[in-house]
Formats: C-alpha cells, structure tokens, sequence
C-alpha cells in the first residue's frame, strides 16, 4: 500500500511557474514518513493532490499523476475518499461544520453511514484518543487554536481512513501534547497499519514515532531519505530546518526598559462557564520582548483577545495609563495585534496592497513596501490575493503589514507557526529589532520553548488561569 507521485507537474496559474516540478516519491503505509522544508515550496499542495483535493479546487496538473493505493484519489466520491484519506488542514477552522465538538464528530460519522448504534463508542474513543472528552460540549468557536487541531485529529480518527495526511498537526499545540498525540498516531501506525504522510517543520515530536524525514526544497523533491531516528543536524541546518534543541541564537541589542506601557490589574475572563483567567496582573514596558508560554487551552488568546475587545472581561487593561475600553479611535493605532489566524486580518486585494495598507501615511510607501516584501521572501507573489499564499507565508505577511504601523505596543498571537528555520529567525529577529528601535512593547506567545529561552526578555506561563514569571527576567 502506497501514496505514488509519478513526475508530477503542477501549478496555481498557468502563466506562472510551477510550484511542484518533476516530483516522483512512494510513500509507503509500512512507514511513517515527515515531509518538511523551506515555506511555501509546495508541502501542503502535495498533500492536497494526495487527498484528491487538487486540481478539482484549484490549480492545473500539467504533467504526471497521483495515486493512492493505485487509485487517483480526485475520481473516486466523497465517501469512498474518506475511507480511503483522511487529511488534516493547517488551519482546522476550515473543515469543521457543526457547532460543538460532539456534533462535529457525529457529523463525520453519519456522512459515513456509520451504524447510529456504533456512534456513540467511535465518538468516545476518538475523543479519549485526543485526550479533549472534557471538550465534547465545548463550541468550537470557544477553543483554542491548538484545542481544535486536536478535534480535527479526533475527527480524522473516528473516521478511520486508511492513509492520514497531516498538514502541520502540532502548530499550536504545546509540546508535551504534540509528543502524546504523536505517540498515538504511531500506535494507530502498528497496531491499525494506518499509513501516516506528515507535513510538519519542527520534527522534534516525531523523533520517537517517525520513520523517514523527506525534504522538498523549490519544489522538488530531494533524493535523500533521512533516518528519522540518525538525522544528521548540520544537514538540517544547511536546508533551513529546524534543528531539534539546537538554539536560534539571535543578536540582540540589550534591553533598556521604558515606561510601563500596558499594565493589566486583576483581569478575569469567563468563556460561559468556564473560568478562563483569574486575577491575572502584569506590566510591560516599551524596549522589552514578553514570550507567553503555556498548554494549549491555557488562555494564551483569550488574554490577547480580550485585549483587543473581542472578549468582555473583569477588571482593568491600561495602555499608558488609560483604561483600553475607554481609548478614542485615534489611540487605537497605539496597540497592533498579530492574529493566531492571519486571514482575520486581512483588508487588501492583493499581497503588495496588505503591505500599503499599514503604510498608506509614508511617502515612500512604493518601495518601503518592495523592501518589506523582499525581505519576507513574498515579492514575487506581491500582485496575487493574500488567500492564495501558503499558511507559512500568510503569517509572514501578517506580521509585517503589523510592523510596518507606528504602535506602541505590539500583540503576536503565535507569529512563527508553520514556519522553517530561517523564516522564523526573520520574523523573530524583525520583531525584536522593532521592539528595541522603536520602544516597542512585544508581547508574543509560542508553545516553542526554545524560541521563548532565546528571544525574550521576561518569560510568563498562563497556567491555570493565572500569569507568572517562569524565572527571573533578563532585563
């Protein structure tokens, strides 16, 4: 049983060039296979093209084929694909359809015909396999990002498709839930002889699971197939990857603590019934870099939304001095935020436009903004919809169309999700930079540890409704 790309050719447009060039790779069930490289080389539209998703979607086939199993995965119905592939989006938002997790499940299930009395112990046993049967009555709109990655996963497993495609699985989950959930997919591998094809840029939670690491690089893919279990560290390196443990070791100039800029006092947050935040109090000042760490569903965008007044809460937020409920339209500008999910934030047609948008006040704004995308490696896609760019580049440019504002205090929700080594040492390095220069405030979460040890200044865990320092601040 294999997932086969025979010289495969494919593209977006046809007047462009094409994003997976010549790709002939098997993927056998027999293995657990990590597919990874730079951003936007193509990744995610394999996997597309394996769940017969491409080209009915989007994009044209110019050469080759893909088949699963020996069958082409895009002519066969719905319910036959299901069985067959199941795949796992970047952004989970969306594939769901239904309101609460529970119903989402027994969605997937009654699409499938599946036995009305089997429902309920497929539902249970893909809910205990995630570890979220605590989330079973939950909204979906009230979960976390990384909360409902967990339910799509619980979803895929219910349905019980022969191959999973994994597109980024463990983006916004913490790292000890990545390595279980990883855990589980390889019991699912030995014991059910599901064959798993996982996109994934951080390997360090497949080290124990994976078998094969392979590396598209341009569009192409690259002869070697890596021992997931020996991989050679300075290779990864050399093609941009990131290295497990290995640090980012950034050049940073040192802090020089400001004003306090943003100041919480006992803000407290409640999703229904549920206590999100408790009495959470604490200052940040302008020059300093803020990494918020924590489990996934801690909170971590519950506290940046509230922030942004997508969420009521108790208590006060203060942006120098004055409460943010009560700030006038022109204080707005004072406090940018970089959304989990950068498509919520978007407000131009194009690529280039999204860039001109924060720089519609500079007089330079044509070629400020040819530099910012340059240095985001997104020039070449600067006159196509934001919509169009990858998961990883989306990010990218959220976090520069930000950037480029005049804020005070600058809020990013996980800005280096689904990103490669050198694009998240670019957005890292460009925000710090920012934050030193300009005497920003940077508050950022991640669930990458490493990234937070070597960034910030002050590192706080939102654990349990409540902020704390983890250790004692650099600054």
């Amino acid at each position: 049983m294999s997932i086969r790309f025979e010289n495969l050719q494919f593209t977006y447009f046809e007047d462009r060039k094409p994003v997976l060039t010549q790709v002939s790779a098997e993927f056998d069930a027999s293995e657990v296979t990590v597919l990874t490289g730079a951003s936007g080389c193509g990744k995610s539209t394999l996997l597309y093209l394996a769940a017969g998703l491409y080209p009915h979607a989007a994009g044209l086939v110019q050469a080759g084929r893909v088949t699963v199993e020996g069958q082409v995965p895009g002519d066969l119905a719905p319910p036959e694909r299901a069985r067959l592939v199941g795949m796992m989006f970047q952004n989970p938002e969306l594939q769901f359809c239904m309101d609460t997790v529970r119903n989402e499940l027994i969605f997937c299930l009654e699409n499938l015909r599946t036995d009305p009395a089997e429902i309920e112990a497929k539902l249970r046993a893909a809910l205990d396999f995630c570890g979220i049967a605590h989330l079973e009555h939950r909204t979906l709109l009230s979960l976390s990002g990384g909360e409902r990655q967990k339910v799509m996963l619980a979803c895929l497993t219910a349905i019980g498709p022969r191959w999973l495609l994994l597109d980024e699985p463990f983006a916004n989950i913490d790292e000890d839930s990545a390595r279980a959930i990883a855990a589980g997919l390889g019991r699912l591998h030995r014991e059910r002889g599901v064959g798993i094809l996982a996109v994934d840029h951080r390997l360090d939670s497949w080290l124990d699971v994976a078998d094969t690491v392979r590396v598209l690089d341009g569009g192409q893919l690259l002869p070697d197939v890596l021992d997931a279990r020996n991989l050679d560290a300075a290779r990864l390196e050399a093609l941009g990857i990131i290295v497990p443990g290995a640090s980012y070791a950034p050049s940073l100039p040192p802090a020089a603590p400001g004003d306090v800029v943003l100041e919480l006092r006992h803000l407290s947050l409640r999703h229904r019934e549920n206590a999100v935040l408790r009495d959470v109090n604490a200052s940040f000042r302008r020059g300093c870099i803020y990494a918020v760490v924590g489990p996934s569903g801690c909170g971590k965008s519950s506290l940046f939304g509230a922030l942004s007044g997508l969420f009521p809460y108790e208590g006060e937020a203060l942006l120098e001095g004055r409460s943010l409920r009560k700030l006038r339209r022109a204080d707005l500008g004072k406090i940018g935020f970089v959304t989990q999910n950068p498509q919520d934030q978007f407000v131009g047609g194009t690529v280039r436009k999204e860039i001109l948008t924060s720089l519609r006040k500079d007089p330079d704004a044509m070629a400020r903004s040819e530099e910012i995308l340059r240095g985001i490696r997104l020039w070449r896609y600067r006159d196509i919809s934001p919509y169009m760019l990858s998961q990883g580049q989306q990010r990218r440019l959220g976090v520069a169309a930000l950037m480029a504002y005049d804020c005070r205090c600058l809020v990013c929700d996980e800005p280096t999700y689904a990103q490669d080594r050198r694009s998240t040492m670019a957005i890292m390095d460009a925000l710090c930079r920012l934050a030193r220069e300009r005497g920003v405030a940077l508050i950022f979460s991640t669930h990458d540890r490493q990234l937070a040890r070597d960034y910030a200044d002050e590192i706080l865990e939102l654990k349990e409704g409540t902020l704390r320092a983890v250790a004692e601040p650099r600054v």
